[in-house]
């Protein structure tokens, strides 16, 4: 579709004389009449007849007039969304992030991203880390936020977004009132609620016990962190989830896990298949989040108690 046709027989049709409408234009009568006649050869209908010195529409004519202004409108928007896209101004992300990050720092954070960028649209698939990083892999995913992968994997490219530690979570019987942190060797003693294997932040719980030198009893492996959280609020046992995860209960007491003094943490990322680079639009998204993220994260810091232990990073 040629737009410069559809435009020549607006003016036609607004003036009713073809010289007038070459003038509109500013172009020559001959190849005005050359764009009417190609509309009229595309669409297969005469669209105007001699009239005079002036011309008329065919009841052909008339049925378009009526609907040439949608035309001109889609075309002028589809101009305006092709400049947006070559400006990074309109696309899609398609995002993967576990559920404690999703609850924890994208409510707030998406509303304003979207107010301030309303030409890109963002979908999210929520899952555990291992489970993402397979779709990101296989081109469903254009970017995931998880926990930091324990080996670099090579054909992703990944961002820090910030840190974050465990909490022990359980009712008083178990943890008492004291929100100090801690020791992994005395919270094994426990009976222990954690998230199963699909969750990254898993691996990194597994690796602490192993440096304690002590074997959790594990009785209960859940994908779910208000799972956990029910079991402990039950008297089950003691919840081992993210500082990210926030317990529903002001019944629970929630502590910092720490090993040898130090409180364990692992970094979280926003990782991205090489093969497939990301649009400066997904980038800016990832700085504005690692920003969100970093500030939600200072601010805890300040009233966390325990926050200024020395930090351990188990790999």
């Amino acid at each position: 579709m040629d737009i410069r046709n559809y435009t020549a027989f607006v003016a036609v049709a607004e003036t009713m004389n073809v010289t007038r409408a070459a003038e509109t234009l500013n172009i020559t009568q001959p190849a005005l009449s050359r764009q009417i006649k190609a509309l009229e050869a595309s669409l297969g209908v005469a669209l105007t007849a001699k009239s005079g010195r002036n011309i008329r529409l065919t009841p052909e004519g008339e049925a378009l007039y009526s609907r040439i202004n949608e035309v001109l409108v889609a075309e002028r928007n589809l101009r305006i969304f092709a400049d947006d896209i070559g400006r990074g101004e309109t696309g899609l992300i398609r995002i993967g992030a576990c559920s404690q990050l999703i609850e924890r720092y994208l409510p707030s954070f998406l509303k304003g991203w979207r107010q301030d960028n309303p030409g890109i649209e963002i979908r999210l698939e929520d899952g555990g880390g291992p489970e993402l990083a397979g779709k990101l892999k296989d081109g469903l995913l254009h970017m995931t936020v998880s926990a930091e992968p324990s080996q670099p994997i090579d054909i992703f490219e990944a961002v820090p977004l910030g840190t974050l530690g465990f909490l022990a979570v359980g009712s008083p019987d178990y943890l008492g009132t004291s929100h100090a942190p801690v020791e992994l060797s005395d919270l094994l003693t426990m009976p222990i609620l954690t998230l199963n294997r699909k969750h990254a932040s898993r691996e990194v719980f597994d690796a602490a016990c192993r440096v304690s030198g002590t074997v959790a009893e594990i009785v209960l492996e859940s994908y779910s962190p208000h799972t956990l959280f029910a079991m402990a609020d039950g008297g089950n046992g003691v919840a081992v989830v993210p500082s990210s995860a926030r317990p529903p209960s002001e019944r629970l007491t929630s502590r910092p896990i720490a090993l040898k003094g130090a409180a364990v943490k692992f970094g979280i990322c926003a990782m991205w298949n090489t093969r497939q680079p990301l649009p400066a639009y997904g980038r800016r998204f990832i700085d504005a989040l690692g920003a969100h993220i970093r500030a939600d994260q200072a601010i805890s810091a300040e009233s966390l108690p325990g926050a200024r232990y020395g930090r351990l990073q188990v790999i």
